[in-house]
């Protein structure tokens, strides 16, 4: 919301009434406002994006719905309301999905959350050539997402920290005035919280820190200048 519509919406949660458009008499509501956003609305706050004042008046009960990625159990039931859902809306009966593909499902990291879900089972919907729907109806980097077993990848992620290391090393030994654990620590910082759009809570997670080692780190080495977050 710009700063106008922030003003107008406090006005509206504080006093119970608005003015309609042209109009002169005031409204009187009783509502209760849902609000959502995906935006990390601690750090608007601090930069001075979003009024400090209705940040508090809209967060009164607060609900944390993690993205897909990190509830794949939902998968298979928001599969199947989709489906129902497209069938609806076209008129047909709802499509079957084979076992192979739910896990297909299960396997992909979802950038683009639920309505990435959606929009890949409208396309398979469409894409389908009988009344199941085949992994060849899913968009390609769906079905080409298959994770690698545990193992491997905890090898591979193991090998590849070891090379990092040596790595870290040598440049350490090329220039004395760098400090390897400050230098590294500052940069997994600031990539998280990249990562995670300025969410503290899933930046903190993401790290394996608490939220209190996290805020201390940011202090330390000055990351929210560097951020834009004030």
């Amino acid at each position: 919301m710009t700063p106008a519509t922030q003003t107008k919406i406090l006005r509206v949660l504080q006093s119970g009434t608005f003015e309609r458009v042209g109009g002169n008499q005031p409204i009187q509501v009783n509502v209760r406002v849902i609000a959502a956003t995906n935006k990390p609305l601690e750090a608007a706050v601090a930069a001075r994006q979003f009024r400090e004042d209705l940040f508090y008046r809209l967060n009164v009960v607060r609900i944390h719905i993690p993205p897909l990625r990190d509830r794949r159990d939902d998968i298979p039931l928001l599969v199947n309301y989709f489906l129902e859902k497209i069938a609806r809306e076209q008129q047909h009966p709802p499509k079957s999905i084979a076992a192979n593909v739910i896990k297909s499902l299960e396997k992909y990291h979802w950038p683009g959350n639920v309505r990435e879900l959606e929009n890949a089972l409208r396309r398979a919907h469409v894409m389908a050539k009988s009344d199941a729907i085949l992994a060849g109806d899913l968009p390609p980097e769906i079905v080409g997402s298959g994770a690698p077993a545990a193992g491997a990848a905890g090898e591979a992620a193991g090998a590849d920290t070891a090379s990092l290391a040596r790595q870290l090393f040598q440049w350490a030994r090329r220039d004395p005035k760098l400090k390897v654990i400050p230098a590294v620590e500052r940069e997994l910082v600031i990539q998280a919280l990249k990562e995670t759009q300025n969410n503290q809570v899933h930046a903190a997670r993401l790290l394996g820190i608490t939220r209190a080692t996290l805020r201390k780190r940011i202090e330390k080495f000055g990351i929210l200048r560097e951020l834009n977050v004030k």
